[in-house]
């Protein structure tokens, strides 16, 4: 489809934008895979008669990223844990700060169904070049995605667990948009996931409950047991240390575990 000159303007009433993350680390196995929606955002595409005119500008608020679900884990994310995250996005990762995007070259393919953009990207008070490419389709639809890799900007991707378990350090995000008009109703009902994500993977949780709280306990005595012994702490001392507070960590994830609720009004 080739686009005629003018100017487009994209957000959330005719698109959908997405964040991907991934884990690393030893303990990456209880962690997810997140998928985050940006809920406010705007782009707007310039087509000049001129290939030379064309332009793309992008903003989005920082603190609009909403965790929309998760692959993997021990057990599914709830509310609680959703709503942490995205504490932990916006007071730590983010900043509040704002996200811009000023395109500096744009090409058009010679049958207008490949747009290629290069241009600065701003995120924590730093802007950095990235470049990535749009596909238009004969539907009118506009889709595209690229790879941020957060330490080029200066930001520290979040770990946990004595950093056993991290984000990973490339985050994907990828936008679906419409040129034509969008059925108001289902704008409202919120946007369809992206084909990568297509997949089946919740609610329920990957193991028992039990042995979800007896593996988190073990992680974090190993972790304990290591560290205290690495300071220079004697072995027994560390053992009995690390034992009582994996016992109490054991304790609190049986009874306030992601999915506990849902488990006991099953039963």
């Amino acid at each position: 489809m080739s686009i005629p000159a003018g100017t487009y303007t994209f957000g959330p009433e005719n698109g959908a934008l997405w964040v991907m993350t991934t884990r690393t680390g030893a303990a990456a196995p209880a962690g997810h895979d997140l998928l985050i929606h940006v809920t406010t955002w705007q782009a707007t595409l310039e087509v000049g008669e001129d290939p030379a005119q064309t332009s793309v500008v992008f903003d989005a608020d920082a603190t609009s990223l909403r965790v929309r679900d998760g692959i993997g884990g021990m057990q599914p994310l709830g509310d609680d844990d959703k709503a942490n995250i995205q504490e932990t996005i916006d007071d730590e990762i983010l900043k509040r700060t704002a996200i811009e995007f000023r395109s500096t070259s744009v090409e058009r393919g010679a049958d207008g169904s490949r747009i290629s953009v290069q241009g600065d990207l701003t995120l924590v008070g730093q802007s950095r070049p990235i470049a990535f490419d749009l596909t238009v389709g004969d539907d009118g639809k506009l889709s595209g995605s690229t790879v941020v890799k957060q330490t080029n900007w200066g930001m520290t991707p979040y770990s946990t667990l004595f950093v056993a378990l991290k984000v990973g350090d490339e985050v994907k995000v990828v936008i679906d948009a419409s040129f034509g008009p969008v059925d108001p109703g289902r704008v409202a009902e919120g946007p369809d996931l992206p084909d990568a994500f297509e997949v089946e993977w919740h609610h329920e949780p990957i193991v028992d409950p039990g042995i979800s709280s007896f593996l988190w306990a073990l992680i974090f005595f190993l972790f304990l047991w290591f560290g205290m012994t690495a300071v220079g702490m004697s072995r027994g001392t560390a053992l009995i240390l690390a034992l009582l507070a994996s016992f109490f960590i054991f304790l609190f994830v049986r009874t306030h575990g992601v999915g506990r609720q849902d488990t006991d009004q099953s039963l």
